[in-house]
């Protein structure tokens, strides 16, 4: 009887480790990127650097919306890989065909938000085309 009765017991924490991973495999266990949206509304930050995109003619080598071209690379990629600092770092500094941006105040000011675009257009979060800031 004893040697029964341990053995029904024995179930009972896995029992219980199932039903918490049923129950939370089905929520959102991480927080939503700051670049959430409804459609093409975005936060002020990631509007931000959606402008300085257009502005500052970055499009011009890496495409209008950051997916590169034949000689230069598409930087939807390169966020995939590149942190926050080495972003910034390739943007003060340049690299290899791109030309170092530190004269360029805009850009210099605008780099965390450009970062912000930038990775939530690599990330999938945030769309090609027109963007509106979000109020």
């Amino acid at each position: 009887m004893n040697k029964m009765f341990r053995s029904k017991f024995k179930i009972i924490p896995v029992a219980v480790m199932i039903c918490g991973i049923a129950l939370f495999t089905n929520q959102p266990v991480f927080a939503q990127t700051t670049n959430s949206l409804k459609g093409n509304n975005v936060d002020k930050a990631v509007f931000n650097g959606w402008n300085i995109y257009r502005k500052e003619a970055c499009g011009s080598c890496h495409g209008a919306t950051g997916e590169g071209n034949v000689s230069n690379p598409n930087l939807l990629h390169s966020l995939k890989n590149l942190t926050k600092e080495q972003f910034h770092r390739v943007l003060i500094d340049g690299r290899g065909i791109m030309y170092s941006f530190s004269g360029n105040k805009v850009v210099v000011d605008g780099s965390d938000d450009l970062y912000a675009y930038l990775k939530g257009r690599s990330d999938g979060v945030v769309p090609a085309g027109d963007l509106t800031e979000k109020k």
